[in-house]
């Protein structure tokens, strides 16, 4: 009954069984008309996906009818349109995809700078400890001198320093120890490759769930998703249509040949 009703509202229109005043009043609108939105007819519409999220695309200025989808879905026409209707919407999804990789590869960018910027106590204590090492080791240079000089007294005044500037080391790494340990760490955080958000690494199972359940993540994932079965098909029906083309080239390589061996043996005949 309904796939009746369509054929009938596309044939003769949805105005036909309007009085004819009200026939004047009415606008009537067919799922082919430019403002029906192709996409919405072929699979979905991109701005449905976003709403209240930060990827929010605004509300679609072309008509959503789920009337008109269902007329579209049961014409016979449907074939013919459905590849124009796809690459609409592809057009669309590649748009998204191209400006939501982009702020993927910022993100990634962010987070190296984030790892490779080291804490500014441990930089500051690192050069401490390398003034001290650099004294040290001029004092033992020192001492072996000493040593090879017969001077023990003035080698022993010197390991002393040596033993002080040791134990001035030790405390300055344990003093660094502590005030790591007193930062508040910082969490690491990933990005997610399907629609571009910051997550905590190893995060609790509920966060991840609601995230991999959200409606931005489950949108690009639709996107992309679209995206890459469209190319596949395109392609596919591209090749197909290839290797018909080069068939029938060769079928009529086949037929010429033919005729010119039949119009040969036909030739010799005549003129023996």
């Amino acid at each position: 009954m309904d796939a009746q009703r369509a054929l009938l509202d596309e044939l003769m229109g949805t105005a036909r069984d309007l009085t004819e005043e009200e026939r004047k009043a009415h606008k009537e609108v067919r799922w082919d008309d430019p403002d029906v939105c192709a996409a919405f007819m072929a699979r979905f519409c991109p701005h449905d996906l976003f709403v209240n999220t930060k990827s929010n695309l605004g509300p679609c200025m072309k008509i959503h009818d789920l009337k008109l989808k269902e007329s579209f879905e049961s014409s016979p026409r449907r074939e013919t349109h459905m590849r124009r209707f796809e690459a609409e919407l592809a057009q669309q999804c590649e748009k998204l995809v191209i400006d939501l990789d982009r702020k993927i590869r910022r993100g990634r960018e962010r987070l190296a700078q984030d790892v490779a910027v080291p804490p500014p106590v441990i930089g500051k204590t690192s050069e401490q400890l390398s003034i001290i090492e650099e004294k040290v080791k001029k004092l033992l240079e020192q001492i072996e001198e000493l040593g090879e000089a017969g001077k023990v007294d003035e080698a022993e005044a010197l390991m002393r320093k040596v033993e002080l500037l040791n134990a001035e080391k030790t405390a300055l790494t344990n003093q660094a120890d502590n005030k790591v340990a007193m930062l508040p760490q910082e969490k690491k955080m990933e990005l997610c490759e399907i629609c571009g958000s910051f997550l905590v690494a190893d995060d609790v199972l509920e966060r991840t769930q609601s995230h991999v359940t959200g409606k931005q993540h489950i949108g690009y994932g639709l996107v992309r998703d679209f995206l890459a079965e469209h190319k596949v098909k395109y392609h596919f029906n591209r090749s197909t249509n290839v290797y018909i083309c080069m068939f029938t080239n060769w079928r009529l390589l086949e037929v010429s040949i033919l005729e010119y061996v039949i119009f040969a043996a036909f030739f010799v005949r005549i003129c023996s």
